[in-house]
């Protein structure tokens, strides 16, 4: 039996999307890019009346949330003005010209030292960076996971992130996966953050992998972003 897959990227943060559960169990041979398709995630979709979205780590790990995983499947099937479900949330998106809309409800955003701790479906850590380009994000995480209070923190995020102009500088590791070139839970995060900081409702931030626009509403909050199909094809079951 074959499986049909279709391979998508959002900014550069790409994934397997199947329709069929059982390639779940093989998310971390395929996820490997040397020897395999190679993906930061694979989203499980079930379309239906409320369709719902489970998304997988490259380490085969369930992630509690993915914002451009949502994107890419709104952009797929055409969906608009539809919600989709990720476990116990439902994320609003609307398919664009070359991408898609996600309207998400309001992270929690709190403080610890330096750090913003923003709860939104999945955990975030994010702090300024003067020197983003060249900080080496991996050992940072690595360091920060393991010590108090941090360590008490289920499966972070970690963002560094930098004001230039009128753009924000991110980038991003993901519990599970590692640096992604893009990673949309993060983005509405720290967007969220900045809001309460510096009262910003309309951001631009830019990652390695592209741009995102962010609008901070009354009753949500809304990111807009590219995505587009790599490639189309079948796995052997």
């Amino acid at each position: 039996m074959k499986t049909k897959y279709t391979k998508m990227q959002s900014n550069g943060n790409d994934f397997l999307v199947a329709e069929d559960y059982g390639i779940v169990a093989k998310t971390k041979e395929l996820s490997d890019r040397k020897r395999n398709i190679g993906f930061d995630q694979l989203l499980y979709f079930q379309n239906g009346n409320m369709p719902k979205l489970r998304v997988y780590n490259a380490d085969g790990s369930e992630a509690d949330n993915c914002i451009n995983g949502l994107r890419c499947v709104a952009f797929l099937y055409g969906l608009k003005n539809t919600y989709i479900q990720i476990k116990n949330k439902k994320f609003l998106v609307n398919t664009t010209t070359n991408g898609a809309t996600v309207k998400a409800d309001m992270p929690i955003v709190s403080k610890i030292h330096n750090w913003f701790v923003i709860e939104f479906g999945n955990n975030h850590i994010a702090k300024f960076c003067k020197n983003i380009d060249e900080f080496d994000l991996k050992t940072e995480y690595l360091r920060v996971k393991s010590i108090k209070p941090f360590n008490k923190i289920k499966d972070f995020n970690m963002s560094i992130f930098k004001i230039c102009g009128d753009i924000i500088k991110i980038r991003t590791y993901e519990n599970g996966t590692g640096e992604t070139l893009s990673c949309g839970s993060a983005t509405i995060s720290v967007a969220y953050a900045l809001r309460k900081e510096l009262n910003l409702n309309e951001l631009k931030f830019s990652s390695r992998g592209g741009d995102t626009k962010v609008n901070i509403l009354n009753d949500g909050i809304v990111s807009e972003a590219s995505a587009e199909i790599l490639e189309e094809g079948f796995l052997n079951g």
